[in-house]
């Protein structure tokens, strides 16, 4: 074989094995691909000497990524569906370590030691958190898998864009309607709380909604047993405990007292529509975000000494 014939295999070789690794090519088209560059060299060098390497390597170059393209598999980018908000030892099955800044993906484990939770961020609108104790699978941005214990999740005004946030258990799936619920599962025993909005409960046997202020336990043996949970009841201390902080930035004093009313359960009431209308007027001073939603309140209305609260059991109260 003429030592022109070499160069133009060699040059073919070369270019394929700069593609890089690709699936497997049949072996009648590999032999057609072949064929077809070497007949292409030697028209190309036969026309014209000057165009000796050109010509081959543009060919070869041109049917080695239409290979490339048309045989190997694509490959997406594995995307996080949230960003850690609060942690404090925390790892997942793996042994990986969690802290605030995190991202988590669909298919991660969490598990929280006896003494600490985790609060994360999903799909940029719903708070999750995870009491202490507890271990959950992320299946996908709006499905979780509770293995054991507890957790909380808000999902604001989610109803208003026709997304739901569902909590698989050993007896069933939760699905949230845009609200603040609770679900735990231990020993088999599933329990849902709902502090705003609506939860539908789907078992094997029945589908079960719980409202505002329920809370239902599922036995073991499916029987379920009813009763009420008030907003502010201490049962929702521990999640309080993990909200994510209140940005502040560009934010009125109104805004800042609506969040923590809604974490906190309580109601907000003003003495007068004239205080409302200043909270709302009234900008915000100094970082918040690593406050409780009592600690904020103080902090905003001491730096704005013409207003007045009063925090109880059931209510905060803005007075001037």
């Amino acid at each position: 074989m003429s030592k022109q014939t070499d160069d133009g295999e060699d040059t073919v070789a070369m270019l394929l094995e700069l593609a890089g690794p690709r699936a497997d090519i049949p072996a009648d088209l590999e032999r057609r691909v072949h064929a077809n560059v070497r007949g292409e060299w030697r028209m190309a060098t036969s026309t014209r000497r000057a165009i000796r390497w050109a010509a081959p390597v543009a060919l070869a170059a041109t049917i080695v990524v239409a290979i490339a393209l048309g045989l190997r598999s694509p490959e997406l980018p594995l995307l996080p569906i949230g960003t850690i908000a609060v942690a404090a030892d925390v790892s997942d099955h793996n042994g990986r370590s969690f802290k605030a800044g995190d991202v988590v993906y669909a298919g991660d484990t969490l598990a929280t030691n006896a003494n600490a939770g985790m609060g994360v961020l999903l799909n940029g609108d719903i708070s999750l958190r995870i009491a202490a104790g507890t271990s959950i699978r992320l299946e996908q941005a709006d499905e979780i898998t509770l293995l054991s214990g507890q957790l909380y999740a808000d999902s604001g005004d989610r109803i208003y864009r026709n997304r739901h946030l569902s909590v698989n258990t050993g007896n069933g799936t939760a699905t949230d309607i845009g609200t603040q619920f609770s679900v735990s599962y231990v020993h088999g025993q599933t329990r849902v709380a709902v502090r705003e909005g609506r939860v539908d409960v789907a078992t094997a046997a029945t589908t079960t909604t719980a409202l505002a202020g329920d809370r239902l336990t599922w036995q073991a043996d499916g029987d379920v047993l009813v009763d009420q949970v008030a907003t502010y009841d201490s049962s929702w201390q521990w999640a309080i405990a993990l909200a994510p902080g209140f940005d502040n930035e560009n934010r009125s004093l109104l805004e800042l007292l609506k969040w923590a009313a809604r974490e906190t359960g309580r109601a907000l009431e003003f003495s007068n529509d004239e205080v409302r209308l200043a909270a709302m007027g009234t900008d915000l001073i100094g970082p918040m975000s690593d406050l409780s939603p009592d600690e904020a309140i103080e902090s905003a209305i001491l730096a704005t000494p013409q207003f007045q609260y009063r925090i109880d059991e059931r209510s905060i109260t803005i007075t001037n």
